[in-house]
């Protein structure tokens, strides 16, 4: 479904990705990791065609990602790191404008908004306020329901479960799993490994502008031998002595 091949990116003169190659395929829930800043964010708004590659292609479906057609757009749900979201509307009218903007008929969107908000909110009231009051939380929330209203064949979100509370981050996760099919392709960048662990079937690991690691789960973890973020530290710092040196503690 995604295709990226020897992609390359830099700003000014820092190199953040270099020789970038990856395919996501139907069925996986893939999700991308590193440390703050390696260019996981990056990657993602480029397969979005927000911001331009130096070097390689990017294709969605085998067209390539900036001669994509509105109706394949129609195909794609996203959340990024700066949420796309009118503050002026409610909740509930903004779920409506995006499901417009999808063409859903009148009857199978008001059920849509209805089943989201009704799973996601707590007191059935926040969706008919306005969002510029909303919390960190709710804002994010808001913007998931927008992203998986018109049921898209590839979903791509960028920390997806930061500035959640812990339910709401479960039921997250629970959504993600029931919305895994053989047809769909789920793309996540996180840090919060423990919901990444409980729902992700690939990982990949961007390191020193490198994709360090690029296999299924059992790999990473040798067959849950070992925990996600041991599997990770291991990897980004697999020598690392520096608490031992620190002999005041």
């Amino acid at each position: 479904m995604i295709r990226i091949e020897n992609l390359e990116k830099s700003y000014v003169n820092k190199l953040v990705i270099d020789k970038l190659n990856l395919e996501l395929n139907k069925g996986m829930i893939y999700s991308l990791l590193g440390k703050n800043g390696v260019g996981k964010s990056t990657l993602i708004n480029i397969i979005m065609d927000i911001i331009p590659t130096n070097a390689g292609n990017v294709f969605i479906n085998d067209t390539p990602h900036n001669e994509i057609t509105k109706e394949q757009k129609s195909k794609i749900g996203f959340i990024g790191e700066n949420l796309a979201i009118i503050d002026e509307l409610s909740g509930k009218d903004f779920l409506k404008f995006i499901g417009k903007i999808y063409g859903i008929a009148n009857n199978i969107l008001e059920k849509r908004i209805n089943d989201l908000t009704s799973y996601f909110f707590e007191n059935s009231d926040d969706i008919n306020k306005s969002i510029s009051g909303y919390s960190t939380g709710m804002r994010k929330k808001i913007a998931f329901c927008a992203a998986v209203i018109h049921t898209p064949e590839i979903l791509i979100l960028d920390e997806p479960f930061s500035g959640l509370d812990p339910l709401v981050a479960n039921q997250m996760t629970a959504f993600l799993q029931q919305y895994k099919r053989d047809d769909r392709l789920i793309f996540i960048s996180s840090h919060d490994l423990n919901y990444v662990e409980k729902i992700a079937t690939h990982i990949g690991v961007l390191d020193n502008e490198l994709l360090v690691f690029n296999a299924s789960m059992e790999d990473f973890t040798h067959n849950g031998l070992n925990s996600l973020d041991n599997a990770l530290l291991k990897i980004l710092k697999p020598n690392d002595s520096e608490l031992s040196k620190i002999d005041w503690l």
